[in-house]
């Protein structure tokens, strides 16, 4: 800016061309100050609120003989301030105001058109918002949706163009997709604008991985696999015949991954052609019948998988059949701690003493088949419910990554696992056992693996003394109480060692984790010790009938030296209650000794008779 307005009266005429009162840009706009003086070669300066100014890359000074400029570059609204100009003890000024600009994305594009007259093409062209001139667009976004899908994903980006032409060859797998576009700038992007309808896209797909001839025995099922480049939709045909998915033939598609199989394959299928056609695509493979082989029974993956006790058995559908044991390839001789046994179909394999060393992958081979099993050294850690799990192990290099895994799948960071690493030491620290922490946990690096096997233990809750002494009443009833940690464990009751079934009489009750023994009607002969027994645990309680003393007081204690010796047995059936006053009922015998006082066990049965044998009989 040039200013032609004239000096003001107070200023010296050392300033011909003097600024404006005020200059106002917008936001990312320069801003231009110009002043012209009298003379060249004079001394002048700029300054901006009393700073003076020095050139910089969004500070441009020049001088032109006796016409000086300021332009201040890409302005800010933190630019806007008072602008001074002196020339000895002349000076102007001017206000300069920055002005924000609005920031807010581009409109959405308008027009939107499909063209799908080219065989697996789709052109998709539109055109720019009405107001792009105004605020303009610095590109567009397009994305993909399969017609079956609800997730919607980003397939090309164009800074200027309107229209763009998507191949079958860019999805990646075959299907019908719709697609969507929308404008952006870097303040944010437009609404998305779908095109008016969907297009049946196949990708190019090269054979990666080809059918193979198969050798199948009698009876077995034959597995036919085709790898592709690319996800495309093919058909199955047997000796020409196109193959549905049936219960005799299973067809599966996994992305790039094509399979059949043939249920079952009998004599008639030998030299049969396999054929598998798709967009582009044609291969074929033979499949062959072979006469049946001594095969092993399937093993579950328990048996596959064994830990530091070694016992290995398979099945064989031949019971005369001889089978070969091998260790990592070597095969195995009797000796000394491994003995080798065959009952029936049976074969067995069993290491008496298993260490570490024992570690491997065993065979057991016959004519035309083989069983492997994998035999891995673990370290067997037991926790109690609720209590913190910490598995540690130690690396040679403190540097070593590690990644820790439980029953196969890599653990992340979660709440309540954290993993630690201090020096060579590794740990992993679980704040709280439950039960499904249970398992095989693994520690592996690039080179080694160390292997944990967790179980979590079962444990009752303390019960109070008073409840774990019961005191019963004959003809009454009593119930045993206790709590596990887990509210799924399976507990057994036992009365004097022996193992209770539900009766008439008893009741084994469980809810939630409280486990409950009850008893009706009590009989003397259900005294005794009881206990409540987990995989891990027990609980104890004892139960007895309810005793009366008898307290006999003699009046001549010297009599007693003339007694001979009177016996008690006493035998509880019924709890007699009784008060001063009532007359006894039932039956015992006495024992009396030399005390003055003597305490008796009372129990009661039928009618009280007391019979005492003496010597010199004498009143008591």
């Amino acid at each position: 800016l040039k200013s032609m307005v004239r000096t003001p009266r107070t200023l010296s005429p050392k300033t011909q061309h003097t600024l404006p009162r005020k200059v106002d840009v917008l936001e990312g706009e320069n801003a231009a100050f110009c002043v012209e003086v009298e003379e060249e070669e004079m001394d002048i300066h700029w300054y901006k609120d009393g700073t003076e100014l020095r050139e910089t890359h969004q500070t441009i000074l020049k001088s032109f003989g006796r016409t000086h400029i300021l332009v201040f570059v890409n302005t800010t609204p933190q630019d806007s301030g008072l602008v001074m100009f002196y020339v000895g003890r002349s000076k102007t000024s001017s206000q300069l105001r920055v002005k924000a600009a609005r920031h807010c994305p581009p409109s959405c594009p308008i027009g939107v058109q499909i063209n799908t007259e080219r065989a697996n093409a789709a052109l998709l062209s539109w055109f720019p918002a009405q107001d792009s001139r105004k605020n303009p667009p610095s590109g567009y976004i397009i994305e993909r949706q399969e017609v079956v899908s609800q997730e919607w994903l980003q397939c090309l980006t164009t800074d200027s163009a309107t229209s763009v032409e998507i191949l079958g060859d860019s999805v990646p797998c075959e299907a019908d997709y719709r697609f969507r576009i929308c404008s952006v700038n870097k303040y944010g992007r437009s609404g998305n604008v779908e095109f008016p309808r969907a297009v049946h896209l196949v990708p190019v797909a090269r054979i990666q991985a080809p059918l193979q001839d198969a050798l199948v025995p009698e009876g077995q099922d034959a597995c036919f696999t085709i790898e592709l480049s690319a996800s495309v939709i093919g058909t199955w045909f047997l000796n020409g015949n196109q193959l549905q998915d049936d219960e005799r033939f299973s067809i599966r598609r996994s992305r790039t991954h094509q399979s059949l199989r043939i249920r079952g394959v009998r004599d008639t299928d030998n030299g049969a052609e396999i054929t598998f056609i798709a967009y582009g695509i044609r291969d074929s493979a033979a499949l062959y019948i072979q006469a049946p082989l001594v095969k092993f029974t399937p093993l579950s993956e328990m048996d596959r998988n064994k830990f530091v006790e070694v016992a290995l058995q398979c099945e064989l559908s031949d019971p005369l059949a001889q089978v070969s044991w091998y260790k990592d390839g070597v095969k195995l001789l009797p000796q000394s701690g491994l003995d080798f046994k065959s009952k029936g179909t049976e074969r067995q394999m069993i290491v008496q003493t298993a260490e570490f060393d024992h570690s491997g992958v065993y065979s057991c081979k016959t004519r035309g088949d083989a069983v492997h099993f994998n035999v891995d050294p673990v370290h067997i850690l037991k926790y109690i419910l609720s209590c913190p799990i910490v598995l540690q192990c130690e690396v040679s290099d403190s540097t070593a990554q590690v990644q820790w895994y439980k029953d196969g799948d890599q653990l992340l960071v979660e709440s309540g696992v954290d993993f630690n690493s201090d020096d060579c030491m590794r740990t992993l620290s679980i704040q709280s056992a439950h039960p499904s922490h249970a398992g095989v946990y693994s520690c592996t690096t690039k080179d080694d693996v160390i292997k944990f096997h967790v179980e979590i233990k079962v444990r009752f809750s303390a019960v109070p003394e008073a409840e774990k002494n019961k005191c019963i009443e004959a003809g009454g009833h009593f119930e045993l109480h206790c709590k596990v940690s887990d509210p799924i464990a399976q507990v057994s009751w036992f009365h004097n060692n022996t193992q209770l079934q539900l009766e008439t009489g008893l009741d084994i009750q469980s809810e939630g984790d409280a486990r409950t023994l009850v008893v009706n009607p009590a009989e003397p002969s259900h005294s005794g010790l009881y206990r409540c027994e987990s995989s891990d645990d027990s609980v104890q309680f004892t139960c007895h009938h309810q005793h009366f003393w008898l307290i006999l007081k003699m009046r001549r204690p010297n009599a007693l030296k003339k007694w001979n010796l009177l016996h008690c047995i006493m035998k509880f059936q019924n709890l007699l209650h009784m008060s001063a006053g009532q007359k006894m009922r039932r039956s015992c015998f006495l024992n009396l000794s030399l005390n003055l006082n003597f305490n008796l066990n009372w129990n009661l049965n039928s009618n009280l008779n007391l019979k005492f044998t003496q010597t010199h009989p004498e009143e008591l």
